[in-house]
């Protein structure tokens, strides 16, 4: 193992047993301060400059950078310090055990690995100093609301493009779905479980619904996008009553839309509140609303035709992946830093199937390949 390869496995090892779970996905967890902590020793260590941006309630992201030939250009490679929450692993989510070439770890590969990789190839440059100033940043919340990527967007300061540091198996991601997610509430009456027809039950009314939307999600499949496939509505969670013999008065579930590029959230909303229209107005005037404002993520501008598409590709194809333009299912930073303008490809180490799962993991050799794709970038863009 070469000694940055050695580095990259150090820093990452490091940054997985520091849990930082998003707090707002799970009331134990600690966020993304200290993993703030360490990249500021990390980037003092290496006098690298550095700066912390507090977004919200003591939660920051750090930016770094090493500066360019030319002062008016500037490059951003993002990823998040932010998980989301350990439930059910085998072993200790938080260990960074290294084993069959692999790191494992919550964090490791949805975004760590990507993160060690972005400081060891902004840490190495050394004298060789890349036309655009490179930033690196680490993000707070992306797996909530981004609303760190979000602060970055609107800080003033302009960027050229953007790697957004995602698991992608080191290929190029220029197009992405975007996603708009919020509640559905349906009011029932409360009665006795033995006189229910006193009473309005709000998880059938729901149940109803559900099926409607469950139809509304089939009729998607005819919008597609060549590179990231249909638009989809995924009912993920559901609660209703309040105890076993009392006619439920009240039941919600939670609505993710995936949308394609070119689809807005207001529009899928309205599409959804045509179909809640029909059950206000139907024999079973069912009492639905929305609860808004819902969380929105539009689809990311498309960076097929890009300067950095075109730099990454080439990288990668030399490097290792195809350099080939793919499409991608999942969020990410890119859908904030989009709507500011800057061309985003999303790339990184590890599978998308290993983010979010238990015993989560992350090859090395992936992580080392990167450490190079983002080093080249960084001195070729």
């Amino acid at each position: 193992m070469s000694n940055v390869s050695a580095q990259t496995v150090a820093l990452l090892q490091e940054l997985v047993k520091i849990e930082s779970v998003n707090p707002s996905l799970s009331p134990k967890g600690s966020g993304e301060s200290k993993v703030v902590e360490f990249i500021e020793g990390f980037c003092r260590e290496r006098n690298l400059p550095y700066e912390i941006q507090e977004v919200v309630d003591g939660r920051s992201n750090l930016l770094t950078w090493v500066p360019g030939q030319d002062p008016g250009k500037r490059i951003l490679f993002i990823a998040h310090t932010d998980t989301v929450p350990v439930d059910k692993w085998e072993t200790d989510p938080f260990s960074g055990e290294q084993t069959k070439g692999r790191i494992y770890g919550r964090g490791s590969c949805d975004t760590k690995g990507s993160l060690a990789a972005m400081l060891i190839a902004l840490g190495t440059l050394g004298e060789r100093q890349p036309k655009a100033t490179v930033v690196v940043a680490a993000s707070i919340d992306e797996e909530y609301r981004k609303i760190g990527a979000r602060a970055i967007a609107r800080s003033g300061v302009s960027y050229d493009a953007a790697v957004v540091g995602e698991p992608t198996d080191l290929e190029v991601v220029v197009v992405s779905l975007g996603s708009v997610r919020w509640q559905i509430e349906v009011e029932g009456v409360a009665a006795h479980s033995g006189r229910p027809y006193l009473g309005v039950n709000a998880i059938t009314g729901m149940a109803k619904i559900v099926l409607a939307l469950d139809e509304y999600h089939r009729t998607l499949a005819s919008r597609t996008h060549p590179l990231v496939g249909s638009a989809l509505l995924t009912v993920g969670l559901i609660e209703g009553g309040i105890e076993l013999t009392t006619v439920p008065p009240v039941c919600r579930i939670w609505i993710d839309r995936r949308l394609i590029p070119g689809e807005r959230p207001q529009d899928a909303i309205q599409e959804v509140e045509d179909i809640l229209e029909t059950f206000r107005q139907g024999k079973d005037k069912i009492k639905v609303r929305s609860l808004l404002p819902a969380l929105e993520d539009p689809p990311p501008a498309s960076a097929e035709s890009s300067k950095i598409a075109a730099v990454a590709a080439a990288v990668c194809a030399d490097v290792a992946g195809t350099g080939k333009f793919l499409g991608g299912t999942g969020g990410s930073d890119a859908n904030q830093l989009s709507l500011a303008g800057i061309p985003c490809i999303v790339l990184g180490p590890g599978c998308t199937d290993q983010a979010h799962t238990n015993n989560e993991f992350v090859e090395i050799d992936q992580v080392a390949k990167a450490v190079e794709i983002y080093q080249k970038i960084m001195l070729s863009y």
